[in-house]
């Protein structure tokens, strides 16, 4: 599966849909600055910020968010504590995965 690039947006609130979202990672680079992330689709998915890696297996490492429900992270900004990729799989089947970035 081919990586979601945010990293170029400039223009917020962004809102991204991604369609047929499977069990695997699907990869989501995202710009420098402090953002608020909001991710969830309407089926059951996990969310990864470590050992992302598109295609591969979800890492243990990740939280679960159900399905028709939103999580909400606010992400740091300074290169030290900085998130610039997550990954995000629906739980089994499919997932309609919506992402939507502000400025934080």
């Amino acid at each position: 599966m081919a990586i979601i690039d945010l990293s170029a947006t400039t223009s917020y609130p962004l809102i991204k849909y991604a369609a047929t979202v499977g069990t695997t990672q699907q990869e989501v680079t995202l710009p420098a600055g402090k953002l608020k992330l909001t991710v969830g689709g309407d089926a059951a998915c996990f969310i990864a910020t470590s050992g992302v890696s598109d295609g591969a297996a979800m890492p243990t490492d990740k939280v679960s968010i159900p399905a028709n429900n939103l999580l909400e992270l606010e992400l740091g900004h300074s290169a030290s504590d900085r998130i610039d990729t997550f990954a995000v799989a629906a739980q089994t089947g499919t997932a309609n995965v919506q992402i939507i970035l502000e400025r934080a």
